[in-house]
């Protein structure tokens, strides 16, 4: 038997989600693994795949978690090569990877170098793959200035770590005095409480009113559209997500007047598969960089499984700072 976390229904995270005991997954298939599962990262998107909101809907029951750290137990055939390798990968949905184990495509499953804790490795597939793809399709440069929003959660810690190794400027928003310390205290210039300041005004006044090359975007609503007057001459805005709720309309023409890029990023649900090297060349890097500190993936807090539906719940209310990890290997 095996343990998961299962939702029958849609709903939010702790009114859907409870542990099922599960007979044994079957063998896994021609180019597919099965993974004993140590931990998985926790995501927003966990949150709007429990609300049906993804705009990748897998019919209940489904199992979230897209992010995992594991040890390859079972190999179909061509995958023979990663028997007892452990790895990273992203589970494609609704076998996701918040259960004992997962069985997952071995196209998607990377190596996990030794020196990489497995909770330091499950914080990174979809914050720090989003975030460097986000700032690949940016074109972000040395010595310019990038705008993030929701600077104290995983992406928005993420954009700026990778930005700031990149040598650019980082200007954050978040909720609080207690997120905008965790914004600076991950390489910020400016952290912007939100709350109780108007970020177009602050980036203004920090810009001498040049405005940002780069906005990296995971709230959409009305802070995307606000965005926009943050952007200098030929900046570039990425979405990347919509904690906030879903934008109001673009007009055009204002991108035309600015001579503005607005540009769409869903990593987990294409970038895996349409462009698995580059990927796996982004994991690589990433590596390097936890290696030499300039990645620091920030886990605030390791839950267990029966926990994680109030942890999502958490992460839904924006109360959380950082990452938080399930592990599933609790005995080690």
């Amino acid at each position: 038997m095996i343990r998961r976390l299962v939702a029958y229904r849609t709903g939010e995270p702790t009114q859907v989600l409870s542990v099922a005991e599960l007979p044994d997954d079957p063998p896994p298939g021609p180019g597919e693994v099965q993974l004993a599962v140590r931990a998985v990262g926790l995501n927003f998107l966990d949150v709007s795949l429990c609300r049906g909101e993804y705009p990748v809907r897998p019919d209940p029951p489904m199992t979230p978690g897209v992010e995992a750290a594991g040890r390859v137990v079972a190999a179909g055939a061509g995958a023979e090569q990663l028997l007892g390798q452990e790895v990273v990968a992203c589970p494609a949905l609704p076998r996701g990877a918040l259960g004992s184990t997962v069985t997952v495509d071995a196209a998607v499953v990377v190596p996990r170098p030794s020196t990489i804790d497995p909770t330091i490795a499950a914080a990174l597939p979809v914050t720090y793959q989003t975030a460097w793809f986000a700032l690949a399709r940016a074109r972000l440069t040395a010595g310019e200035t990038v705008l993030v929003h929701a600077g104290a959660g995983g992406v928005g810690i993420a954009v700026t770590q990778l930005a700031v190794a990149r040598g650019a400027r980082v200007i954050a928003t978040a909720g609080g005095p207690a997120k905008t310390a965790v914004c600076r205290d991950q390489g910020a210039e400016l952290a912007v409480d939100y709350t109780s300041e108007d970020f177009v005004a602050a980036v203004r006044d920090a810009t001498d009113g040049g405005g940002v090359d780069v906005v990296v975007d995971p709230v959409g609503g009305d802070v995307l559209a606000r965005s926009l007057d943050c952007l200098a001459f030929e900046g570039r805005l990425v979405t990347v997500g919509a904690a906030g709720g879903a934008p109001p309309p673009v007009d055009p023409g204002r991108l035309i007047a600015a001579n503005a890029d607005l540009v769409g990023l869903s990593w987990g649900s294409r970038y895996p598969w349409r462009r698995p090297e580059q990927v796996r060349a982004a994991y690589q890097a990433l590596f390097d960089l936890c290696g030499s500190g300039a990645v620091r993936p920030p886990v605030s807090r390791v839950v267990s499984l029966p926990q994680a539906p109030a942890a999502l719940d958490e992460l839904a209310g924006r109360r959380t700072i950082g990452k938080i990890i399930v592990r599933l290997d609790e005995k080690e």
